[in-house]
């Protein structure tokens, strides 16, 4: 049997780091954080060499690891993702770089610049950051860093129906159940703890009054520009939450069947 290897593909300010707490948690020092300097991505290729160098290695997160993660003789990776609606993800982004302790040049600007005028910056400086990002990153094989397409939205489907794992932030303790159920069939004991770490605020606010908020804060104009900017990321949302709440319906179903048996 092919050794199981989970893959937690970390999209920036998508609740990646209390995912990884959780996976600390089970495997120990057999959880590894993976990635290449500069950016880079983290192609099947890199991830085999560092299985092979790491053999003890049974879930590594990386924020640059594309999809889908091609299997090797001998291994079976299992992929999972966390999506979060777009305008909570960019308010998240500048709070986030706010607090950095670091002299990039996204820290720096959030230092220096107000929020709309970092989102504007952004816009133009960073685009792909703030422009569909999901999309980009859940279909990108290398580093091109454009603003992705129609097209690219489709790979992006594919991919996150080819994961063990897809969840969403705003349902995090519902994805991490969803998360449990599908890994016990390859790790028997697993247990995921919830915890909330490296967030600017814990609580979860609707689309309704994140939007109201940034209507006030960056003008109409400025967030009906995400808006638009971002509807493929937005799709995307849509069909991850359609995959955690079919998980979900498994998961009962499942229960349910085992009261009987």
């Amino acid at each position: 049997m092919n050794r199981p290897i989970l893959i937690h593909h970390h999209i920036f300010k998508n609740a990646g780091t209390s995912f990884n707490h959780a996976l600390q948690q089970c495997f120990g020092k057999d959880f590894f954080e993976f990635d290449l300097p500069n950016h880079q991505v983290v192609t099947s290729e890199h991830l085999q060499q560092f299985i092979r160098s790491h053999p003890q290695a049974q879930a590594i997160s990386s924020h640059h690891a594309c999809m889908p993660v091609i299997n090797e003789e001998n291994s079976q990776f299992l992929s999972s993702v966390l999506l979060r609606k777009p305008l909570s993800r960019i308010q998240s982004i500048y709070k986030f770089e706010r607090q950095q302790k670091v002299q990039t040049e996204e820290a720096i600007k959030a230092k220096v610049l107000n929020f709309k005028d970092y989102v504007l910056w952004r816009l133009e400086a960073t685009p792909t950051m703030f422009c569909n990002y999901q999309t980009y990153y859940c279909s990108r094989t290398r580093n091109h860093h454009r603003i992705p397409t129609e097209k690219d939205l489709a790979v992006a489907i594919q991919n996150l129906q080819n994961c063990l794992i897809v969840g969403t932030v705003e349902r995090y303790e519902e994805s991490l159940k969803v998360a449990q159920f599908k890994l016990r069939q390859f790790y028997p004991n697993i247990h995921l703890t919830s915890s909330h770490l490296n967030i600017t605020s814990k609580v979860i606010q609707s689309e309704a009054v994140v939007r109201a908020k940034l209507v006030v804060e960056l003008g109409e104009e400025v967030v009906w520009r995400i808006e638009h900017q971002n509807q493929l990321d937005q799709q995307l949302y849509q069909v991850a939450d359609e995959i955690l709440n079919f998980n979900l319906l498994s998961m009962g179903q499942n229960q349910i069947a085992r009261a009987k048996s």
